[in-house]
């Protein structure tokens, strides 16, 4: 029974990043635009899908695509070293 947790927990991690990256290439696309959260809010300033994303995901948009682009220079020297 712990090896099936452990492939739920796998499968569970992979889905959320998943789910973050193609919610993080939707934001990028939209990030100056205001959320339908945003233009319909009456409290508080209104939100561009760029701050929405940080508010959902705990990071900013320009650092989750820094990450992404770092760990990918990271795997592409990974793959050149073993060849």
């Amino acid at each position: 029974m712990p090896h099936d947790r452990n492939n739920w927990e796998e499968k569970f991690k992979k889905d959320q990043d998943n789910r973050r990256y193609h919610f993080a290439r939707f934001c990028w696309k939209h990030r100056n635009e205001l959320t339908p959260e945003g233009e319909l809010r009456t409290a508080g300033p209104p939100l561009t899908w760029e701050k929405r994303f940080e508010q959902m995901e705990g990071i900013s948009l320009d650092n989750y695509v820094k990450e992404g682009i770092q760990e990918r220079n990271q795997k592409e020297k990974k793959l050149s070293r073993s060849k």
